[in-house]
């Protein structure tokens, strides 16, 4: 059994994505994957998740430092993406190729892929965006259309899952809870509720489309109709007014329910294990990234279209209650102050219209553990 601390294939795929499937060693930049000729479906990666500091101490272990616990050495930030022949090379030469050299080319090669992208969307230049079926299935594609409730899309390129899993997604669809039927679409701002099984054919002139049947939007709330709450302070704590603890209700909650609504881990709570975002798992994998604001956006969506089912009382909404649609997620700030993250959230509010807003979501510096699907969630359609 090895005693190395490997990545897993999670980050594997997390720090490929941030390096744009290119070598991030200075002046190379190599592409470091592209179709393979051995089937449709094939393909050949030539690149590789390098650890900087190495992944167990022995004989040609580079950089290896003994403090580092294991979540460390396997985290991404331990983590350069490079192709074979610059992955060797970083371990030949531990006295050139330093954790802090190679830390910084990580840096300056995502900073580039960063102001790439950012230029292609201010240019106007067709970018195709995520799309999410179910909790673990993320590609880069463009929606076609719709049809007698299908959804289509072209898929380009998995981002997490691959083929064999929308597959097997499609197969386990009878046994899969409601919770996790969906899917989600970041040129739309919108998500269904799946009604029957994705399909996926492969196209003669590259990549698949798939398609998915859908039940019609979940129902929405009024703005001045949600109800009313607990108030909360600017620094999030618990406000009293007249001696009473403050209430806040209607349009003046709208700030307060988003907040809270995208702050809530999924997992955190022990009663509604599938209730809550993965703002805080994706933060810690892609912090830094241009992607990051894309699979923000996903999760606030999911809270916006997705219907939950409280198990205490059978109750269906949505978690967002009154968002229609989600225009744009943007992060104002490099890191959370106090576990807090500054965003700007654009969304179409039912009986308000398009609502810009900067609040602050919480993530938790530790990763909530321990939150698993739930196979037998209550079905809500």
């Amino acid at each position: 059994m090895s005693n190395r601390d490997e990545f897993s294939e999670d980050t594997k795929r997390k720090v490929a994505l941030r390096a744009n499937q290119h070598c991030s060693f200075r002046d190379c930049s190599q592409p470091t994957s592209g179709p393979s000729d051995e089937s449709p479906e094939a393909v050949n990666v030539t690149g590789e998740a390098a650890h900087i500091h190495a992944a167990a101490s022995g004989l040609g272990a580079r950089r290896y430092l003994a403090s580092m616990s294991r979540e460390e050495r396997t985290h991404i930030t331990n983590a350069i993406w490079l192709c074979a022949t610059h992955a060797k090379l970083i371990d030949r030469d531990e006295v050139k190729y330093t954790a802090d050299v190679l830390r910084d080319m990580k840096a300056e090669h995502e900073a580039k892929c960063d102001e790439r992208h950012r230029n292609a969307l201010s240019a106007g230049e067709v970018v195709s965006d995520l799309i999410a079926i179910g909790p673990d299935i993320v590609f880069v594609g463009e929606f076609l259309g719709v049809e007698n409730e299908v959804w289509s899309f072209h898929l380009r390129n998995f981002v997490d899952g691959d083929v064999h899993a929308l597959i097997t997604f499609a197969e386990r669809y009878e046994q899969t809870g409601t919770i996790d039927l969906y899917v989600l679409v970041n040129e739309l701002g919108d998500g269904r509720v799946l009604r029957g099984k994705p399909s996926v054919t492969k196209e003669t002139t590259g990549g698949y489309t798939v398609r998915c049947p859908v039940f019609p939007s979940a129902g929405r709330i009024r703005a001045a109709d949600l109800p009313k709450s607990l108030a909360l302070s600017d620094s999030h704590d618990l406000m009293v007014q007249g001696g009473n603890l403050a209430t806040v209700s209607g349009l003046d909650a709208l700030p307060q329910q988003v907040k809270t609504g995208l702050s809530h881990q999924r997992g955190e709570s022990p009663l509604h294990r599938d209730f809550g975002t993965r703002f805080a798992e994706y933060y810690n994998l892609l912090a830094g990234s241009s992607w990051l604001d894309r699979y923000l956006k996903l999760e606030v969506i999911r809270q916006a279209a997705i219907p939950y089912t409280d198990p205490t009382n059978n109750q269906q909404y949505t978690p967002l209650l009154c968002v229609e649609r989600v225009f744009g997620v943007e992060i104002l700030a490099s890191a959370p102050t106090e576990n807090w993250l500054p965003i700007r959230v654009d969304l179409d509010v039912k009986g308000v219209g398009r609502w810009q807003h900067n609040l602050s979501v919480c993530i938790p510096s530790e990763p909530i553990r321990g939150c698993k699907p739930n196979p037998n969630t209550v079905d809500i359609l």
